[in-house]
C-alpha cells in the first residue's frame, strides 16, 4: 500500500468548491498533471491525502483523505473515495508549521506537480499530524 499528496490549485479549484463538491463516503474522480513516484501509479487500497499550497490561496493545509478505488493510465485519471475525517478537515485544515514542513519535504523542490508519491518514512508523520490536529481541534470546542 502506497500513500499519495494531492496537491489543488486554489486559483483552478478553490477550497469553498472542495467543501460543497467533496463529501465522506462519495466516489469521486479527478484528472491529475505531473505526478512524482519513478513510473508508479495509484493501486485500489492506496491512500490519497489532499492538499492546498499556500502560494495562490488564502487558506491552505491538508484537507482530508480518502481510498484509491481505480486508476485510468490513458487519461491520467484518479478514482478515489474521501473517507473520516475529511468532512471535518475541510472545515479545519490542518496548517501549521509541522504541516507546512511536513508538505515541502514531501514534494521537495518541484512543487508544481498534483501528485506526490509520499515517502513511507513520511507516511506515519501525515497519520500523526492529522491526528494530532483534529486532537487539539475537538478540545477547543
Amino acid at each position: 500500500m502506497s500513500t499519495w499528496l494531492y496537491q489543488l490549485s486554489p486559483n483552478n479549484w478553490s477550497p469553498e468548491r472542495y467543501r460543497l463538491d467533496i463529501w465522506e463516503g462519495e466516489r469521486v474522480s479527478w484528472e491529475v498533471g505531473g505526478r512524482s513516484g519513478e513510473g508508479q501509479v495509484p493501486k485500489p487500497g492506496d491512500i490519497v491525502v489532499f492538499f492546498y499550497s499556500p502560494s495562490g490561496g488564502s487558506d491552505p493545509g491538508f484537507y482530508g483523505w480518502g481510498i484509491v478505488n481505480e486508476w485510468y493510465e490513458p487519461q491520467q485519471l484518479l478514482y478515489f473515495m474521501p473517507t473520516t475525517p475529511s468532512d471535518y478537515l475541510k472545515m479545519h485544515p490542518w496548517w501549521d508549521n509541522k504541516a507546512r514542513d511536513l508538505a515541502d519535504e514531501i514534494r521537495g523542490k518541484m512543487k508544481q506537480r498534483t501528485l506526490w508519491l509520499v515517502p513511507e518514512e513520511l507516511v506515519h508523520k501525515i497519520r500523526h499530524g492529522i491526528s494530532s490536529w483534529l486532537a487539539c481541534k475537538t478540545q477547543d470546542k
